[in-house]
């Protein structure tokens, strides 16, 4: 592909394959469109699952590579036997410059094909294709399936991951729920009852505390706030209740003896109330959380206070991006790790504990739970004595 021209016509058995066998099986045999096919063929950070077009790509992919080694191409017809150190330096320099130009080209190219999708989709569509297309959303499919990190899905989770990533019904979901209203994937994420709403947040939040020990002081989970003594306050959303706690609290984040109160909310992106452009949605849940706590935080606590929003597709808010900037720049540094790569396992950490449990909410048992207390409090004598037979 990247070494022959004009091949294109050679790789639509291979397509023809990859739409008709593998396609199906990974999106559990759910019918899709061409638009459908053109989606998963982008990237995964543009919305896709990158598995390309090979009769798109084979020319695109052979003019990327012609520009990248145009430089060491160069030299193989000019024969040359060896270099000098300013031919290599010059040689290496233009490698770069080749690649980064290669890449901003892929770049554009995908941007125009996205922009070309939205254009024959409908609303709903393009909102999903801004949804996933957040940093850290698609970072689960990117992940080496790694046990040690959990980076691990079954074979029923993976599809419903896949279906759910672009909103396709899933099967097998019961037509009612547990509480008695008609069942849907919306449904399912924002449902109390079963307590995986519960289970949702507070992985969120003990993983971010764990995060925190590493490089703070005095981490706390569920600290209760000082109580009131008839201090008034600008918001009447203000909490003034003496019960008042956060999530999580920590020294050391943005000033070595600073204490800073954090809250975490997930919500899910799908839900009526949390309909437009999501970063508008981010920004008002945040702004909720502000309402609530900022001003008591800030008079009573003499503290700071920073909402941890994040989404079920993944993403996370801007005060979220923040503190996780802050965060794995002071964890790089005291493991001696590149950023980078410190900041894309915390990413896929939390992506993976938002997806399990997600995915947990959307097959997870709701019913009433079996009430055990008479056989764990019966007295019964599991040793048989001496001379007992059955």
């Amino acid at each position: 592909m990247r070494t022959i021209p004009n091949i294109s016509h050679l790789f639509e058995p291979l397509e023809a394959a990859i739409r008709s066998c593998f396609l199906p099986i990974l999106v559990g045999n759910h019918s899709f469109s061409d638009v459908d096919r053109e989606i998963y063929s982008l990237p995964t950070r543009f919305g896709g699952l990158a598995i390309f077009n090979p009769v798109e790509m084979a020319m695109l992919e052979f003019e990327n590579s012609s520009i990248a080694t145009r430089a060491l191409r160069e030299m193989i017809l000019q024969q040359k036997v060896s270099v000098t150190e300013e031919e290599s330096a010059q040689l290496a320099k233009s490698v770069r410059e080749a690649k980064q130009a290669v890449s901003k080209k892929k770049d554009s190219y995908y941007q125009q094909r996205v922009q070309a999708i939205k254009a024959k989709s409908s609303d709903e569509v393009c909102r999903n294709l801004d949804i996933i297309s957040q940093r850290g959303a698609s970072s689960w499919l990117t992940a080496l399936p790694l046990e040690e990190f959990r980076y691990t899905l079954s074979k029923q989770e993976f599809t419903d991951a896949v279906l759910l990533r672009y909103r396709h019904p899933i099967k097998g979901l019961p037509k009612t729920c547990a509480c008695s209203k008609p069942n849907s994937i919306d449904h399912a994420l924002s449902c109390a009852k079963g307590g995986f709403t519960d289970l949702r947040h507070n992985q969120i939040r003990d993983m971010e505390a764990k995060l925190m020990e590493e490089v703070c002081k005095d981490v706390r989970t569920e600290p209760k706030l000082s109580p009131l003594t008839g201090e008034t306050f600008r918001l009447r959303s203000t909490n003034t209740q003496p019960d008042a706690r956060l999530d999580i609290s920590a020294r050391g984040i943005w000033n070595t003896m600073e204490k800073t109160f954090f809250d975490v909310r997930v919500f899910h992106d799908g839900n009526a109330s949390n309909s437009g452009p999501i970063d508008t949605v981010f920004h008002k849940h945040e702004q909720e959380k502000k309402r609530v706590y900022n001003d008591r935080v800030i008079q009573v606590e003499k503290a700071t206070f920073t909402p941890l929003v994040f989404s079920t597709s993944g993403a996370m808010g801007k005060e979220a991006t923040t503190l996780h900037k802050r965060l794995v720049s002071l964890i790089s540094q005291k493991r001696g790790t590149p950023y980078s790569e410190t900041m894309s396992h915390v990413r896929r950490k939390l992506r993976f504990s938002i997806l399990r449990t997600t995915l947990a909410a959307i097959r997870g048992f709701r019913g009433k739970p079996t009430d055990w207390s008479d056989d764990i409090n019966s007295d019964i004598n599991i040793i048989p004595h001496e001379g007992q037979f059955y």
